[in-house]
């Protein structure tokens, strides 16, 4: 199985899914732009903030908000949602967005030759960190060999 090449901002860290906005997302053109990183949309985010968007305006039809995410405390404000309510969102999952975030980094360091560069611009990543991710998917391949 071909793992899917990353695009910059693939892989969001949880602080920037709460900054999301809804001029940010293109559901026609397929397309998200946290940050100016403008990537590709794919099919199963792309059904998941369409489902989103459908409960947001049935839940909230006058919600003024500008982020994509709104709880029952910020549908009135313009304020994020906050870590505690994103991480109840996702609670059910058998592990945390830090670290399906993490594998997602791994994955692409071991599909794009552990390149600390690519791994750098594509997830933002300090240096320091993108050495860390590398010298793993390194440390990984040469113990699958």
């Amino acid at each position: 199985m071909e793992v899917a090449r990353a695009q910059p901002g693939d892989a969001l860290p949880g602080r920037r899914i709460r900054a999301l906005q809804l001029d940010q997302v293109d559901l026609p053109g397929r397309r998200l732009d946290p940050a100016g990183s403008n990537r590709p949309l794919d099919d199963y985010t792309a059904e998941a903030i369409t489902d989103y968007l459908a409960h947001r305006r049935r839940r909230w039809p006058n919600s003024t908000n500008p982020h994509l995410l709104v709880s029952r405390n910020t549908a009135t404000t313009t304020t994020a949602v906050g870590t505690f309510w994103l991480d109840r969102l996702v609670n059910r999952l058998p592990v945390s967005l830090d670290r399906l975030r993490q594998d997602r980094i791994l994955e692409e360091a071991a599909a794009t030759g552990a390149d600390p560069l690519h791994l750098a611009h594509v997830f933002a990543l300090s240096a320091k960190a993108s050495l860390r991710y590398t010298t793993a998917a390194a440390k990984s391949a040469a113990e699958q060999s």
